[in-house]
Formats: C-alpha cells, sequence, structure tokens
C-alpha cells in the first residue's frame, strides 16, 4: 500500500492534516479487445478515484496511560518532525495523539514553539535536588495574532518559606511578557505547592511572547515540576478577560490563593481571580471552603474572626452592595463574626475577586480555599 501524508498547521484558524491512501489494488496488463477505448480524460478520472484524501482537525486530544496528559492530533509524520512523541490514536486512527515536552539541565534556555507543551524538570517525574540554579524557558511568538498564554501547574512542588517569601532560599517562579511581567505583580511571583493551579499571561502582539523562569533557592529541598503551556489567539472564545491572572469556567466550583495546600500564604500578592458570567447569571457568590485542613480562610490577624476594616492589611476584594475588602480569619460581610457567611456580589458588577498581600513576614498565615457559585438573574 502506498501512503503519503503532509498537514497545514495556523493556530490563527482551524488546522488540518490530510492522509492520502490507495484503496484498490493496481493490475498490470492491457485492456482485452473486447473492452471499450478510455479517453485520456476519463482515465484521470478512473485513477484519481482509486484514492481516497482523509483530512482531519488539529485538535485537542487525550494520550493513552495514566497520564491522560493532553495532546495535538497529528499524522505520525507531522509528530516525528516536529519533535513530538505519539501517545495513542486519534481521527479514527489516521492520527496519532502527539505530546511535546521541554526537559533536561538548565544550562541554556529553552524555547517552547508548539501549542501544549509540558515544560519538565529534569528527571521528571523523580524531584531535582538542585539548589541555587535557574531554569528559563522561553516563549515562541507561534502566530501573528497571539495575546495570551496560560499556564497549568499539573504538577509543581517547589521551597516556599516560613514567612510567605519567593527567592532567596525560597524558590521563585516568575513570567514575563513585553505586556506584563512579576516585577508589577502581574502576574505574581510565586512558590511552594502549585499542583492544579494555573496562571494567565499577556503577550501583547509583538516580540517575545514572554518568558518563564525557576529560580531554585539557596536551600535545599525537592523541586518538581511539570507545566502545560496553552496559547491563544486575540479571537480565541477561551481566552481570559485582560488583567486576570486565574480564569474560573462554569456556574460553580472552587478556587485557592497561590501555596495554600503548602499552608502558607505568599507575600506581594496582588492579582484578580476571574469567574466568566454564564448565560442566565447576574451575580457571583462565594464562601469558604468546607474543608478544614488546611483552614479556608485565614489572611490577616485577627484569626478567628471577620474583619472589613483592612488597612494594612492582607485582604480580598470582592464587590457586594456595602463591602469590598475583607481579611481576618472568618470570610463573613459582617465585622468580627465568628461564623462564616456567603457573600453576594453587587448587581452589575464584574465576576472578580483578588488579592492583596504585605510585602512582609506573613508566617502562620495561610490564604484562602473558597467556593463560588454563580446566581440566576431575577
Amino acid at each position: 500500500m502506498f501512503q503519503s501524508s503532509f498537514g497545514f498547521r495556523n493556530v490563527m484558524g482551524p488546522s488540518y492534516s490530510f492522509v492520502f491512501f490507495l484503496l484498490a489494488m493496481l493490475v498490470c496488463g492491457s485492456l482485452s479487445d473486447s473492452e471499450p477505448d478510455v479517453t485520456e480524460n476519463s482515465r484521470q478520472k478512473r485513477l484519481f478515484s482509486l484514492f481516497n484524501i482523509v483530512k482531519f482537525k488539529n485538535k485537542g486530544c487525550t494520550s493513552v496511560g495514566s497520564t491522560n496528559m493532553g495532546g495535538t492530533c497529528l499524522t505520525s509524520t507531522e509528530c516525528t518532525s516536529q519533535g513530538g512523541a505519539s501517545s495513542g490514536n486519534c481521527a479514527a486512527g489516521f492520527g496519532v495523539c502527539c505530546i511535546f515536552s521541554l526537559s533536561g539541565s538548565c544550562g541554556s534556555g529553552q524555547t517552547v514553539s508548539q501549542n501544549c507543551t509540558y515544560i519538565r524538570n529534569s528527571g521528571f517525574p523523580s524531584a531535582d535536588t538542585t539548589a541555587s540554579e535557574t531554569c528559563t524557558y522561553n516563549f515562541n511568538r507561534i502566530c501573528d495574532n497571539l495575546c495570551q498564554i496560560r499556564l497549568d501547574f499539573d504538577s509543581l512542588t517547589s521551597q516556599a518559606s516560613a514567612t510567605g517569601s519567593c527567592g532567596t532560599e525560597a524558590d521563585a517562579i516568575t513570567v514575563s511578557s513585553p505586556f506584563s511581567s512579576s516585577s508589577n505583580a502581574f502576574p505574581p511571583t510565586v512558590c511552594g505547592t502549585l499542583t492544579g493551579q494555573h496562571m494567565y499571561l499577556e503577550t501583547g502582539t509583538t516580540g517575545n511572547a514572554g518568558t518563564l523562569s525557576f529560580a531554585k533557592g539557596t536551600g535545599a529541598g525537592n523541586r518538581s515540576y511539570q507545566i502545560k503551556v496553552t496559547y491563544f489567539t486575540c479571537d480565541s472564545l477561551a481566552k481570559a478577560p485582560a488583567g486576570c491572572t486565574q480564569y474560573f469556567t462554569g456556574i460553580r466550583g472552587s478556587f485557592q490563593s497561590y501555596n495554600h495546600a503548602g499552608g502558607q500564604l505568599l507575600q506581594s500578592m496582588d492579582y484578580s481571580n476571574c469567574f466568566r458570567q454564564e448565560e442566565g447569571y447576574c451575580q457571583l457568590q462565594i464562601r469558604e471552603s468546607l474543608s478544614t485542613t488546611p483552614d479556608a480562610f485565614l489572611v490577616s490577624a485577627p484569626t478567628t474572626k471577620a474583619m472589613t476594616a483592612c488597612a494594612d492589611l492582607s485582604f480580598i476584594t470582592f464587590s457586594t452592595p456595602t463591602l469590598g475588602a475583607f481579611c481576618g480569619g472568618v470570610l463573613n460581610s459582617v465585622n468580627e463574626h465568628i461564623i462564616p457567611g456567603v457573600l453576594t456580589s453587587s448587581p452589575g458588577s464584574n465576576f472578580q475577586v483578588g488579592l492583596n498581600t504585605l510585602a512582609a513576614d506573613l508566617t502562620d498565615l495561610i490564604g484562602f480555599n473558597l467556593n463560588y457559585n454563580q446566581v440566576p438573574c431575577a
């Protein structure tokens, strides 16, 4: 059987792979005298009818095995030529689920050149124990219409300090782009246990799309990470609103401050958690998660009651009809209340929850783990 393949990939619009294959055996020999004459034009049509063209979109797929990693559906030839590794089939068996990844030593910067690429520490899933070095990953601008990148921390464990600072003895995970940088806390520099969380960065529309650096602190310890990189064009319906560091969809769910799972609130946070307003829903409600370990809300003193006067404290922002800032050790709109409550956003306000923390010692402050629920329009 004769087979050849080629593909067209363009993140600005639908991309496809084409596979040409022969459907019938070509038999050598001449036509018998009893067969009718065939014109040149009809011969060409007859020959072409022996071939079929299979076209399939280069859309997302899921790899085989226990990891269930996301990949891109390509032909086997395309996957190999672009430096990927196939893991299972897609497109009814005409394509392979192609996984792209970057790993290795931190001796030189590496470049992400494919959508849906995984960034891993050297030796992943084994931990990296090397201290005092920086791994740098550059994001290639893979199309002219690129606006945003999402980083999913599929698995990320790093070193954080007991005071909530990132850097020096602790690790520091920093992203920057021509449009934004961690120097202005958008997105913020983070560290600690971040598995299951994510981060968006704005890329602007020209120049280098951005950089991720993993600076290992001087302290001894294990570092392990697998970070999924997803590109979004400016016209993508999946793109987050500008200025949102985390973005959530669906009428209900949960969200956490960075390193909440590690049990320590991080210093110098100044970012927004945004929620897509679903059709038919007009307000957003938030409340403490029922989880008790770690504490679901503890962002400042006092640790046993709610506070709504948050000057000179770490706090969350949420627009309600009467208040906009909340702190302390209990989430409630009633000042000094000791029982958690439900906060409902003002009609017409953005579906956002912000976090602002001090650039100071935050020892014993944990952060938050909150549930959200959208309220149907009346």
